[in-house]
């Protein structure tokens, strides 16, 4: 998007206009993100945010720059598979609205629960089920979500990681589009890898 904008500059007696065009791209921020969604007031060194404080953010994102087909009359219901690593960070996402819906977090150890869910987060006390997870998730319009490395590779949709003191993130397209479900570009675009 362009904007123009126009100042007077006096050069001696003269009087010149310049013009010149301020070039504004929208940006998804994801690393300061969740400064914003979570309201928090500026941090000092101290107060660094906890891995899981900050991942709970990510999620929020995943959310909004995810289409689905067709979604529930009310609720986007995003479930905890397995040992629940966020703690109280989770309340901040609990009927924060993405998509014009309200976000339920739910927390389950059933995979016969999952297919009710729009976004599973496979926790890593539960990775060992992953492939059973995957196949009968399958062609399924759910966002699939983990921190476990290699996750990515095995069908899991968005697999996020800490590198340097930041969170991450890998992106399966190939598995999103098979699951009739559509990734922002704006998204995509803050992978560190992409599996098409």
């Amino acid at each position: 998007m362009l904007e123009k904008q126009e100042e007077t500059v006096f050069y001696g007696s003269r009087r010149i206009r310049k013009r010149s065009f301020i070039r504004y791209f929208p940006i998804l921020s994801l690393c300061w993100c969740w400064f914003l969604f979570l309201g928090y007031s500026p941090l000092t060194q101290a107060e660094q945010p906890s891995e899981y404080r900050l991942k709970v953010a990510f999620l929020y994102n995943f959310s909004a720059y995810t289409e689905w087909p067709s979604l529930p009359d009310q609720f986007l219901n995003l479930c905890i598979y397995g040992e629940d690593p966020f703690g109280e960070n989770l309340q901040h996402l609990q009927y924060k609205k993405a998509h014009e819906h309200e976000i339920l977090v739910r927390h389950t150890r059933n995979t016969e629960d999952l297919p009710g869910c729009q976004i599973v987060f496979i926790t890593r006390s539960s990775i060992d089920n992953l492939s059973d997870i995957i196949k009968q998730l399958d062609e399924m319009p759910i966002l699939t979500i983990a921190d476990t490395p290699g996750a990515s590779q095995q069908g899991v949709i968005l697999n996020m990681a800490i590198k340097e003191g930041k969170v991450t993130f890998e992106a399966n397209v190939a598995i999103a589009k098979r699951n009739r479900l559509k990734l922002s570009s704006q998204l995509l675009r803050f992978a560190t890898e992409v599996y098409q």
